[in-house]
């Protein structure tokens, strides 16, 4: 769905019901909606959801988010507590705006979308070879036809001149699978930069699906003018199964800015650029996650380079380990798969 920006009453309205200033340019009609009749999964993309998720918006309207770091490093989602968001990210001079004047000082809010109203019939991915995104498939190379393709804007903010947050998704359709990707990316000019996706995969043959037991299979009906179209509604072999990736990773201004082209050191362009900066803090944490790989930490195989020398493992158990988080981590910085299976209503 499509909407223009929200006027100033409906900005108002969102402020009241969030408890926090929202961002400049919200876009409260945008959304992305996925439903799938059968099962009654039914999955929102939109400003409003995404934004509830943020520290300090009234109790009543808060939404849990998503502890990259605390997911990929359990069996079980609920082993222990997860960690709270480290307060607000200020932007380079706002100390120096404090001194004259308390009121003119501006936080740049932790804005990540890590939530939905249906986030409860995820399950934590056990299996790392099939739980996944099977991104070889949805290359140009696969021949596979898009049949659909869209991009919604969610939200955007300047962060009063200072950077820039921005909420957006996207969504693909072929005529087996979709894939959407929301990404919110935020830039504080001379402080950091934050890229957090959420990539989610669905596909409707029977091979991708979680097999049906017998048992509960629905009896073939003896009316012979049943045709096979509708035979196969009535007794599928399979349901669908939704994958849900979600990625996160930071690092300061200072760390992107050194990776520009050494014969543009001065180009900064670039930094405008939510693709090429995305990329190289993937590089950047990968480099992290070296780093802790070489100190004795265990990784996840979907983290751990495939060139990097690392044991083969048997069990979820075995290859889960938590990267050690600094004081002040945020919960974001890492990667962490759900499954959800399309099953009808009991």
């Amino acid at each position: 769905m499509h909407g223009s920006i929200a006027n100033a009453t409906e900005v108002d309205q969102l402020s009241d019901r969030l408890g926090v200033p929202p961002p400049e340019m919200p876009f409260p009609r945008n959304a992305l909606v996925l439903q799938h009749a059968p099962s009654g999964f039914t999955y929102c993309f939109d400003a409003t959801r995404a934004l509830e998720c943020v520290d300090g918006v009234n109790e009543d309207v808060h939404r849990t988010g998503i502890d990259c770091a605390h997911d990929m490093a359990l069996t079980e989602p609920k082993q222990r507590p997860r960690r709270r968001s480290q307060g607000t990210i200020k932007v380079a001079y706002a100390s120096e705006w404090g001194k004259s004047s308390e009121a003119a000082r501006l936080d740049a809010r932790e804005d990540e979308p890590r939530s939905n109203a249906w986030a409860d019939v995820f399950e934590l991915g056990r299996d790392p070879a099939r739980d996944r995104i099977p991104v070889e498939r949805l290359g140009p190379s696969s021949g596979e036809p898009i049949l659909f393709y869209d991009d919604v804007m969610l939200y955007e903010d300047e962060l009063g001149d200072n950077g820039s947050s921005m909420l957006n998704v996207k969504v693909r359709v072929m005529p087996q699978e979709f894939l959407v990707l929301q990404r919110f990316f935020l830039r504080v000019d001379d402080v950091m930069f934050r890229v957090f996706d959420t990539r989610m995969y669905c596909s409707f043959a029977p091979a991708d699906g979680e097999p049906v037991p017998r048992e509960a299979r629905a009896p073939v009906p003896a009316s012979e003018s049943l045709g096979l179209e509708n035979l196969a509604i009535q007794t599928p072999s399979s349901y669908p199964r939704v994958i849900r990736e979600c990625r996160g990773a930071e690092a300061s201004y200072a760390d992107v800015k050194r990776s520009l082209a050494p014969h543009r050191p001065n180009d900064l362009s670039q930094l405008t650029n939510v693709n090429w900066v995305s990329e190289t803090l993937e590089r950047l944490q990968m480099q992290k996650l070296r780093a802790a790989y070489a100190a004795g930490a265990q990784l996840p195989p979907d983290l751990a380079p495939a060139r990097l020398p690392h044991a083969q493992h048997t069990s979820r158990a075995e290859i889960l380990g938590e990267v050690p988080a600094a004081p002040n981590a945020w919960e974001g910085d890492g990667l962490c798969i759900h499954v959800a299976v399309l099953r009808p209503p009991t």
